[in-house]
């Protein structure tokens, strides 16, 4: 489904991504594994199109999103390791400015925000402010953001950073159940428990 092809990455003198290569199939769920600093992050947003590699490639069911970066974006979800929320806005609010960003309105955005709610278990707190949340509840506010337009492939990069136990098993819970769901997920962790549980088949970086 995707394939990473020979990625270098450098910022100025620091070589950040170096010849990274991997494919991931329909239906898995990848695991990049590798302590901070390794370049998952780099990786992760080279597929996401939100940077250029200085060579190399990507491509989604063999076309190149470098050259054509819309074959993948309305197919992807992303749940980055910064907290990307509003916070003087709602939880419902937040759901729906971004739910917007993808066109979704009216009727379909409500029914998408309400699913999504479900999904990860906040439906009694979305009308409170997000800056009143626990670290762990807007991590799933940014997974449920990720989630508002149905992708194809949901990329979540360290999602359980810096939060409670509880949050973190129910963020793990909700990975196995999106793919159980058919979802394609790359998911980037230096936990190499958190990988053993949920992934398929990992790339190790270093």
């Amino acid at each position: 489904m995707l394939r990473v092809e020979n990625l270098y990455k450098s910022f100025n003198h620091v070589k950040a991504v170096e010849g990274v290569s991997f494919e991931v199939s329909r239906g898995q769920v990848f695991g990049l594994l590798g302590p901070n600093g390794a370049g998952k992050s780099t990786t992760i947003s080279v597929i996401s199109t939100l940077l250029e590699p200085d060579s190399g490639d990507v491509f989604l069911e063999g076309k190149s999103i470098l050259s054509n970066p819309e074959i993948i974006r309305k197919n992807l979800g992303v749940v980055p390791q910064d907290i990307a929320l509003y916070p003087t806005l709602s939880g419902y609010e937040n759901l729906s400015f971004w739910g917007s960003v993808y066109g979704l309105r009216g009727a379909e955005l409500k029914k998408r925000i309400a699913e999504v709610s479900d999904v990860i278990g906040l439906n009694g707190r979305l009308k409170d402010r997000v800056d009143k949340y626990s670290g762990g509840m807007k991590r799933r506010i940014n997974i449920g953001a990720a989630l508002l337009h149905k992708p194809e492939i949901l990329i979540m990069d360290e999602p359980t950073v810096g939060i409670d136990p509880q949050s973190r098993n129910h963020i793990l819970d909700t990975v196995l159940e999106l793919n159980r769901q058919g979802m394609t997920i790359i998911y980037t962790s230096h936990y190499m428990e958190e990988v053993e549980y949920l992934c398929n088949e990992i790339c190790i970086m270093d």
